[in-house]
């Protein structure tokens, strides 16, 4: 009975320290209220038609759901995250050979953004800064084939290199 006591105090403890402490927005300032995020526009070279809207959007989502700051349309943010697409490409990473003809067997899609971070309140904290992920894929595949399967785990991982980089001042 008292180890069964001592067990259920422990717990509840742990649980309301848990709940006392977050990194997410972790250097986020009590009185910074608004960010602003304009879309992103995509100027790679070789394009896919819907990652400037489906990176703009993950990259709000994440500032939403992760901190206490509001999103607005007003260049006059407290913080203004704004930048571009400018990288996406695929490239072979590992060659076999066979028959005398040489075949992908693994390929790579790089994303790649530039980042303006514009903090209205605390202008040390500003940066300008590049960001690229990728995904490797069965060189059998064609980027088309996977696309719609890796893109989005190449933005996860970006918005999460952004969202560090800002609310966490790492």
């Amino acid at each position: 009975m008292k180890k069964h006591f001592i067990y259920t105090i422990f717990t509840i403890c742990v649980l309301v320290l848990n709940a006392c402490y977050t990194l997410s927005g972790s250097s986020i300032q009590p009185d910074w209220n608004t960010l602003y995020v304009p879309t992103f526009p995509n100027f790679a070279p070789q394009q896919n038609p819907n990652l400037s809207q489906d990176f703009t959007i993950a990259l709000q989502d994440v500032f939403r759901n992760r901190t206490k700051l509001n999103l607005t349309d007003s260049e006059d943010a407290d913080l203004i995250i704004e930048g571009e697409i400018t990288n996406y490409q695929v490239a072979s990473t590992q060659i076999t050979a066979s028959n005398n003809t040489e075949q992908a067997a693994k390929s790579r899609l790089t994303i790649g953004v530039s980042v303006r971070y514009i903090n209205n309140k605390d202008e040390e904290k500003s940066f300008n800064k590049t960001y690229s992920d990728y995904e490797e894929f069965d060189g059998n595949q064609t980027l088309l084939e996977v696309e719609g399967a890796i893109v989005p785990e190449i933005i996860d991982r970006l918005k999460l290199q952004i969202f560090n980089d800002i609310a966490m001042d790492w």
